[in-house]
């Protein structure tokens, strides 16, 4: 259970950082087939109750952490990136290349890899790359926030906000934050989330409604991807490392280096390489 809501906690927080996917984060915890499953038992109609509710326990707490992830990492992630953005991005970029060959392997076996599919996720995340503004304003204050009407139209807004969250916390390697800042939301699903301790009426409705996005999103997209690699597992696969590849390289900034920053920045790159290189080697020992 600790295991569980330790790997919700990563991917929580891996959803509020733009490039970086949590359906990536997923299938580098060797969670996604079980997250899938337990998706899947969970509205089946031919199954045991015993089932039933073992797939319930495993998405609660995974979710639990998730939830989490979600709040604790949107404050400290806006600290990390008000105070050291190239360091922490170089991080992720360092755990997520190093965790390659490590999914191949274990998703793919000794499947060679379709290059068309290959190609084709890499030039989408280089296409969602270009399309994203480049500001840096990327906060809401609480002010702001709760002087919204919560009329027809922006609930509908919000519910899609959270089921792009949703959909994209299981597919891996699309970042569903990447997607929110090309569209001008991120801002907006960023602020609700770190301002949830303050629980004023709004914040909760609002959040009550991205929520329902994120559980129509989760379950859309595992359906999708159930079915994706059920049909056209190596053209899938492919596919997301393609994705996920393009992703590590795109987060890492190309501004804001001076000496120490470039030192430092060179150093959190290493260490993110190292984190996944020990666990591997823990994991096959």
């Amino acid at each position: 259970m600790l295991k569980n809501i330790i790997g919700g906690i990563m991917i929580g927080a891996a959803n509020i950082i733009p490039g970086v996917s949590g359906g990536t984060i997923i299938v580098l915890l060797g969670l996604f087939d079980k997250t899938m499953n337990s998706i899947s038992n969970l509205f089946k109609l031919k199954i045991s109750f015993k089932e039933r509710l073992e797939a319930l326990k495993f998405l609660l707490t995974l979710i639990i952490g998730v939830g989490i992830g979600l709040v604790v990492f949107a404050k400290i992630l806006t600290f990390l990136f008000e105070n050291f953005p190239n360091q922490t991005l170089l991080c992720f970029s360092g755990l997520i290349l190093f965790s390659l060959p490590s999914l191949k392997k274990q998703e793919m076996k000794d499947s060679k890899i379709s290059m068309v599919s290959f190609i084709i996720g890499m030039l989408i995340i280089l296409a969602l790359t270009f399309l994203s503004p480049n500001n840096n304003n990327l906060t809401i204050t609480f002010e702001e926030i709760v002087s919204k009407d919560l009329n027809l139209i922006y609930i509908l807004t919000l519910i899609l906000l959270g089921m792009i969250s949703g959909g994209a916390m299981i597919f891996p390697g699309i970042s569903g934050s990447m997607i929110l800042l090309i569209l001008g939301w991120y801002h907006l699903f960023k602020g609700y989330v770190a301002n949830v301790t303050t629980f004023d009426p709004k914040i909760i409705i609002g959040l009550i409604f991205i929520a329902i996005g994120v559980g129509i999103g989760i379950i859309l997209s595992a359906k999708l991807t159930t079915y994706l690699l059920k049909k056209h597992k190596v053209g899938t696969m492919s596919f997301i490392l393609g994705l996920i590849l393009m992703s590590s390289i795109t987060i890492i900034p190309l501004k804001g280096y001076d000496l120490v920053t470039l030192i430092t920045s060179i150093i959190a790159f290493i260490l993110g390489a190292l984190v996944v290189t020990i666990l591997e080697k823990k994991k096959t020992s």
